[in-house]
């Protein structure tokens, strides 16, 4: 029988393995991109082998987060308090930015004591710059409800003309102290509200010492400027002995 190819038969047979081979190649060349290329480097997964072989999130490149300095400092005005440790020159001491805010005016104190009746509330705030700190202490008798907070000179955007941003409050069983360190986060007035919710009077104690104007007073709807101390004229401090370290 003669073959119709014109080819030798042996030729014939090796020429239908290597188109065989050839075929076989691509198919296991078209699976193993539909179920491992494609999942990998595309994130397209039909069959969802992808997903079955955890190779679907391969091709996503991650993104390099940010330094937590930098994204805090996208957030935040830039007069503010967020050290930055750089080293120093061969021989010198390592710099730390950012650790300080400089004012170009001297620093106020005050210290107050007011009686609040019973079922009174009372405000008092200090107009502050973006920036500007306040290291506060204030006591009380006995428990009294309070929030402190700000109104920022520029209302944002649908903010309304009552808006204001509450930093802490307790409107529940109240406190008797606050202390803390305080950073202006807007030019405005910033302080506290205080409630005598019990039916004894209560004695209200706050001093303060910061950058700020003057004081914002409101009480029994009267709203009065308080002026602060002038640290510069307070009595001298009291002459304490040296105690020797060694």
């Amino acid at each position: 029988m003669n073959d119709t190819t014109g080819m030798p038969p042996a030729q014939a047979v090796a020429g239908r393995k290597l188109g065989l081979a050839v075929l076989v190649a691509l198919i296991v060349a078209g699976v193993v991109l539909v179920t491992a290329v494609l999942p990998a480097e595309y994130g397209i997964d039909p069959l969802g082998t992808g997903q079955a072989l955890g190779l679907s999130n391969l091709g996503e490149i991650e993104a390099e987060p940010e330094p937590a300095a930098a994204v805090a400092s996208a957030a935040t005005p830039d007069a503010t308090i967020m050290p930055v440790l750089e080293a120093g020159k061969a021989g010198e001491a390592p710099k730390v930015k950012g650790a300080l805010i400089a004012r170009p005016s001297r620093y106020q104190v005050d210290s107050r004591e007011m009686t609040l009746a019973p079922k009174e509330g009372m405000e008092i705030k200090y107009t502050m710059k973006t920036g500007s700190g306040l290291v506060y202490s204030w006591e009380t008798s006995r428990n009294v409800r309070f929030e402190f907070h700000g109104e920022p000179d520029v209302t944002p955007p649908g903010g309304g003309s009552d808006y204001f941003e509450s930093y802490d409050l307790d409107y529940g069983d109240g406190k008797s102290e606050g202390h803390g360190t305080f950073v202006a986060p807007s030019t405005g007035v910033h302080g506290w509200f205080w409630e005598n919710t019990s039916d004894q009077p209560v004695t209200l104690r706050v001093t303060t010492a910061g950058f700020y104007d003057w004081i914002f007073h409101n009480r029994d709807e009267k709203q009065t400027a308080l002026k602060p101390m002038d640290p510069y004229t307070l009595p001298s401090h009291p002459t304490v002995p040296d105690v020797p370290l060694q």
